[in-house]
């Protein structure tokens, strides 16, 4: 199965300017990200809040430059790009947001919102514009009578729907979804995940699905990558993988059971997640881990690999 995408120690550093009263800071919001996503498979990105994963989204589609790093998409180096090329690019490759109430022009029409992408590319459309909404909103379960409708109208469901119909527009091969799902109620989110796998089948897409929720992205996904302050932790090839890394443990552990004998209870996680401005030496996660050793503080794990399972910890579980 060839690769869709191809990155490479991708980092990106956020510096923070000096004053006369603060000295200049640096942060590594993603640091040394190697992965390989393969046609026609899903790879789900978790971690706490601030470790990294939507700065990595915008990093593969370069909505923000990386400091350093290589990205190939089908073949093709991305930072080899310039600005025109990338435009025309990223009709093959398109992200759905978080936020569905901000994704969206709020002066918008649904069905101008939908044709944005072939008013942006320049780019024809196959059949009356009225008959292209109509299909691209049939296609994402939303009612071709609702294309008049501007997004105060309809519900947060209703415009996640429009994102993915608008994303979809062009016909992409590869959608990163960061957390699409995260600010919907959970009978909305079942319909979401559902429309997804369904578009998947349909038209052969290729997800990168960025998410807080575990148990959702175990359902959802091919291969889980863990990330902690930037770095990818733990890469597991297969959801149901138990995990070596003592992050993704608790992260595992603390999944909701709804079965009243199969819920586990757990140790929760000593200490306080560093500053990424000052990470500690070594391990980012050795002030909260309860197996950390000497080795630990003074040198920084290295991501390896054995037998497609990768975890990057001096003592694995």
């Amino acid at each position: 199965m060839s690769n869709l995408l191809e990155v490479r120690n991708l980092s990106k550093v956020f510096t923070s300017p000096g004053g006369p009263f603060r000295k200049a800071r640096a942060m590594h919001a993603v640091n040394d990200v190697s992965f390989d996503l393969p046609k026609g498979r899903v790879i789900g990105v978790v971690g706490e809040s601030g470790c990294g994963k939507s700065t990595l989204a915008r990093l593969i589609l370069r909505l923000i430059e990386p400091s350093s790093g290589t990205l190939r998409f089908d073949g093709d180096d991305l930072l080899a790009k310039t600005s025109a090329e990338m435009r025309k690019l990223r009709a093959d490759m398109q992200m759905v947001f978080q936020d569905p109430y901000s994704a969206i022009d709020p002066r918008y029409t649904v069905a101008r919102a939908v044709m944005e992408p072939f008013d942006v590319q320049g780019r024809e459309h196959a059949g009356t514009r009225e008959s292209v909404i109509a299909e691209l909103l049939e296609m994402v379960g939303m009612n071709a009578g609702l294309a008049g409708s501007f997004p105060h109208q309809i519900s947060g469901g209703q415009k996640q729907r429009v994102g993915i119909a608008r994303a979809l527009a062009l016909r992409p091969s590869l959608l990163v979804l960061d957390e699409p799902t995260a600010s919907l109620d959970v009978s909305v989110q079942a319909q979401i995940i559902s429309l997804l796998e369904q578009l998947r089948d349909d038209l052969g897409l290729t997800y990168l699905f960025i998410s807080h929720d575990l148990s959702l992205v175990r359902y959802f996904c091919d291969e889980i990558m863990v990330m902690y302050l930037g770095r990818v932790v733990e890469a597991l090839p297969d959801t149901e993988q138990p995990a070596r890394h003592p992050y993704t443990k608790t992260l595992m552990d603390s999944t909701f059971a709804p079965t009243p004998n199969q819920r586990r209870v757990i140790t929760p996680l000593e200490g306080e997640v560093p500053s990424p401005f000052d990470l500690p030496p070594g391990c980012a996660f050795v002030d909260r881990c309860p197996h950390a050793t000497a080795i630990c503080t003074s040198e920084t794990p290295v991501l390896s690999a054995r037998g497609g399972h990768a975890v990057a910890c001096h003592n694995p579980l």
